[in-house]
């Protein structure tokens, strides 16, 4: 049995866009049967941090825990049920990470409550920081929502509970009381030198069940300094001017990741840090004095990161010691190269900041992934124009998917930019019922663009450019379904398909060109105005992709694709 029972939901995907870019479409199972080439293209091992970062300190306080993260797993709700009754627990938590977490998380929770009417629920998680008000209202059948950083809140809620004393005082919470939603108060932050390691029961079970475990996630900080209106972590509960931006001690972040290449083999790790590089000096001693402590254990492992380029990290000696400490990757938040809409964020720094960080990351052979916004509410085609300059003089339209480039700012409770929207459209939540509709269709603010040219552009840019972005996505199946078939093919002294290939490597590759010419027709035909001009747009934008599809291919993707399989053969593909 156990004291607690914490729970990651599924992410349901319902034709809503997500604020999660991390949809793993696959389960262990199905993992497990896939071509081991083919793995790579899953992220199999992606831990919901906070989830691992309150079991590890429950545990560390003497409870016991069993967290289970749906992530990549379906299991029935009868599934569930028998787990609540089996483990008696005092306490469930369901966190809730991303937006449509919210559907699933509302089935588990019915699955708990008929397990066990009397067992305390609470949801929480990083969607609940700026919803849990209206989670705590939309969905009365939990006894509280917590919000922000919940370490300290669920070992406060397990006290009251052992104890039997009333747990409406523990700080950080929302519940029902005499008729209304009330707040005990921001919760307490805990001092994250003094922090349990996050709990690896996630690699755990992978392990168990043969899936390997290269990839894992942890922080060596909390929090950003800076008040980008977009964002809503400047805005924390229980932040304030002192704390904004807090640290783990570099060797103790050294020690656990040596633990983990020890006990999983992991050769990778996300930093799940909101600004790895903190703000200028102090953020510096920091991420270089980790740096630092990697080399002098002489430690073999590649990292990703995200911070900003105000940082001082931005910064050729830093850079380089990151790099030889393992530093494959990072995101950087320069959001746009337009003057305009730098201050519109209030992102607090300059576009030749962003000019200057890209030119570094290159001369370092550092992998940058642009953190990038190309239209909110306020963009012009003027800001689309410096928008498009940046990324071609600068050279950033390289990174894995340049369509990504194409991007809207999405509006999230708890940002200025969410209070800013004074007269929203109505979401798109037409597969979406109940609860999980009406706390959706206020979690964020749906927006027309005050220019109605850029409007227009949009829809035929992300329209088209989604398609693109499928294609690149499902490519390496159709290089996989070719690689199998011509191994088939030479087994029997046949003649393999490899020229297929390298078309497949060169529409890949050129994607950079395609992204800057699909750009600038956009803003062509923006300039002229047009009657009709988002149909127009798309039109001539198909067109684009299928010129750009036949230069490659010889084909258009579609056809190509087909021609393919009716090459390769129903075995191949079934393989």
């Amino acid at each position: 049995m156990a004291d607690a029972v914490l729970l990651t939901p599924r992410e349901i995907l319902t034709g809503f866009s997500s604020v999660n870019n991390q949809n793993v479409l696959i389960n262990d199972e199905e993992y497990l049967r896939l071509d081991p080439a083919m793995r790579l293209f899953y992220e199999k091992v992606r831990e919901n941090l906070g989830v691992a970062c309150i079991a590890g300190h429950l545990r560390a306080c003497g409870y016991s825990v069993r967290a289970l993260n749906l992530h990549g797993r379906n299991p029935s709700d009868e599934a569930i049920t028998d787990l609540i009754r089996r483990e008696r627990p005092k306490f469930v938590g369901i966190s809730i990470m991303y937006d449509l977490h919210i559907v699933d998380a509302v089935r588990l929770l019915r699955c708990v409550r008929k397990a066990d009417p009397s067992v305390f629920v609470a949801i929480g998680g990083a969607f609940c920081t700026y919803n849990a008000k209206l989670i705590a209202e939309r969905i009365p059948e939990a006894d509280c929502v917590a919000f922000g950083e919940g370490e300290l809140t669920v070992e406060g809620l397990m006290e009251c509970l052992a104890a039997g004393r009333d747990w409406r005082s523990v700080p950080g919470v929302w519940f029902w009381q005499e008729g209304r939603v009330r707040s005990s108060g921001p919760p307490k932050l805990p001092d994250l030198h003094k922090q349990a390691w996050p709990a690896r029961d996630l690699l755990v079970h992978h392990r168990g069940a043969g899936i390997p475990t290269p990839v894992a996630s942890t922080y060596t900080s909390r929090g950003c300094h800076a008040k980008c209106t977009f964002c809503y972590v400047p805005r924390a509960p229980g932040v304030t001017a002192g704390n904004a931006w807090r640290v783990r001690s570099p060797v103790d972040v050294v020690d656990e990741i040596e633990f983990l290449q020890r006990e999983f083999g992991t050769r990778f790790l996300w930093f799940n840090d909101d600004n790895f590089g903190g703000a200028f000096q102090d953020g510096y001693n920091h991420a270089v004095g980790f740096a630092e402590e990697i080399l002098r254990r002489d430690l073999k492992i590649s990292f990703h990161c995200e911070f900003r380029v105000d940082t001082g990290l931005i910064d050729r000696e830093a850079l380089r010691t990151l790099r030889r400490a393992g530093m494959a990757s990072a995101l950087l938040g320069m959001e746009t190269g337009s003057p305009a809409m730098a201050k519109r964020f209030r992102k607090g720094t300059l576009v030749e900041y962003n000019f200057d960080a890209a030119r570094m990351f290159r001369q370092e052979n550092i992998e940058l992934e642009p953190g990038w916004i190309m239209v909110e509410p306020g963009t012009t085609v003027d800001d689309l124009w410096e928008n498009l300059k940046f990324i071609v003089a600068a050279d950033i339209a390289v990174s894995e998917n340049p369509f990504s480039f194409i991007s809207r700012a999405i509006a999230l409770r708890g940002t200025e930019m969410y209070d800013k929207i004074t007269d929203p459209a109505p979401p798109d939540l037409a597969e979406v019922e109940g609860p999980a509709r009406e706390v959706l269709s206020e979690a964020r603010r749906e927006y027309r663009i005050a220019d109605g040219r850029v409007e227009d552009v949009w829809d035929a840019w992300a329209r088209v450019s989604a398609e693109v972005s499928d294609r690149k996505e499902e490519l390496p199946f159709v290089a996989q379904i070719i690689v199998d078939a011509t191994r088939a093919r030479r087994s029997q002294g046949e003649q393999g398909l490899r020229p297929r290939l390298s078309r497949l490597r060169r529409w890949v590759e050129d994607l950079p060109h395609l992204l800057i010419a699909f750009l600038n027709v956009g803003l062509l035909l923006a300039d002229e105005n047009p009657p009709g001009l988002a149909g127009r747009l798309e039109t001539e934008l198909r067109a684009l992709v299928d010129a750009y599809d036949r230069e490659h291919l010889g084909l258009t993707y579609p056809d190509f694709v087909a021609e393919t399989e009716r090459l390769c053969g129903a075995r191949a593909l079934a393989g």
